[in-house]
């Protein structure tokens, strides 16, 4: 009784806020809260979020959005568990683009317990043979990411300048300081439940040459940190590929990882259009009242965002069905997309991604696929 008592007024706390937000229209405010969050199964949270509870535009956003519950059980449903490491493990991820010949950043090797495994199978042993690889290294910038890491954490940028001096978050540091300094980041990443041997591949930091975002796209936000695309694909029981929807990630402050983490660095998500590839809807996250708010302009360079397209859509779009099928039998994954000048190039894939924006399929689908009750 206590916890139902406890659930109840959290419940009609929930409700309230949304008709004093709306202040109109008070029975519609509330119909559209208790259908998004009882038959289509949103938290209230979700539903403050999206703005589902909105007396106007509610009722077609909770037909179009897809809750975190429904979509947690629909990739969890088309992602075998022993296949999820394929994209998990970073340095896998990579070995499998290459093989399948799929654009990646350069990859020079993850270092582990002292020691560096290349891509090709070479071992690198000890404070010599690191300083050996730091060598070998052509000047430039480089970034050390967790093998196993998610939402941008744990990323350390290294700058090689010529003859091998190196330069740790913009401080030089001697390459003996350098290999002891990994070992002490490495020691405090989580724990692999995969186990600890070198080969297992899991633990570890990835050494990966730093890409620079397409120009416009570095135009548009004022900064270099690399600003991806997420395109979320399904691969139905005959292997066609279907895109569920893309989002872009876009910089609100200079950093090394564009994770949208509920905006609180001021990122922005721009709902990209499937068929033109221009931004549909770009919302930031009202942090002291926790929804979503669009904008119509960057907070920074106070460039019109409407105008914008994304560079290379369509090779964009074609290296997500690619993926889609090269990690079968993973079925449901969201592909971060990098784009350089040159073209995209694939970051990651999420088996675990939250539908922050609306969906493009038809209400049939959603239906059919169960992402709808």
């Amino acid at each position: 009784m206590t916890n139902f008592i406890k659930k109840l007024i959290q419940t009609l706390t929930a409700i309230r806020l949304e008709t004093k937000r709306y202040k109109h229209s008070t029975i519609h405010v509330i119909i559209n809260w208790l259908t998004a969050f009882r038959k289509d199964l949103f938290s209230a949270r979700e539903i403050r979020m999206y703005g589902l509870a909105d007396p106007e535009k509610g009722a077609d956003r909770i037909r179009h959005y897809v809750s975190k519950e429904m979509a947690d059980r629909f990739y969890r449903r088309h992602n075998p568990e022993t296949a999820i490491s394929n994209i998990e493990n970073k340095f896998f991820f990579t070995t499998l683009c290459l093989q399948h010949q799929l654009p990646t950043p350069t990859t020079y090797g993850i270092f582990k317990q002292g020691t560096v495994k290349n891509l090709d199978g070479k071992i690198s042993k000890g404070i010599d043979e690191f300083q050996n690889f730091i060598l070998m290294l052509q000047p430039g910038e480089y970034l050390l990411k967790p093998n196993n890491g998610m939402l941008g954490l744990g990323l350390f940028s290294l700058n090689v300048e010529e003859k091998g001096n190196p330069k740790l978050q913009g401080k030089s540091i001697t390459i003996d300081n350098l290999y002891r300094e990994l070992l002490s980041i490495e020691a405090a990443l989580p724990a692999s439940s995969k186990g600890d041997s070198v080969d297992m591949d899991f633990e570890g930091l990835l050494f990966q040459r730093r890409i620079a975002n397409h120009q416009e796209i570095t135009k548009l936000t004022g900064f270099a940190m690399l600003q991806t695309v997420r395109i979320c694909t399904y691969v139905n029981e005959n292997n066609a590929v279907e895109i569920l929807f893309s989002f872009m990630k876009l910089a609100g402050q200079e950093g090394l990882a564009d994770a949208f983490n509920l905006g609180k660095t001021g990122n922005m998500l721009a709902k990209v259009d499937l068929v033109t590839g221009k931004f549909r809807q770009v919302h930031a996250m009202d942090q002291q009242h926790g929804y979503f708010v669009e904008m119509t302009h960057h907070a920074t360079t106070q460039t019109d965002l409407s105008s914008f397209t994304v560079p290379h859509w369509q090779a964009c779009l074609t290296l997500a069905r690619k993926l889609a099928l090269t990690f079968l039998p993973l079925r449901a994954v969201g592909w971060d997309i990098a784009i350089t000048n040159e073209g995209p190039m694939a970051l990651e894939g999420n088996d675990n991604w939250v539908p922050v924006v609306s969906f493009d399929i038809s209400i049939d689908k959603l239906k059919q696929y169960q992402l709808k009750p």
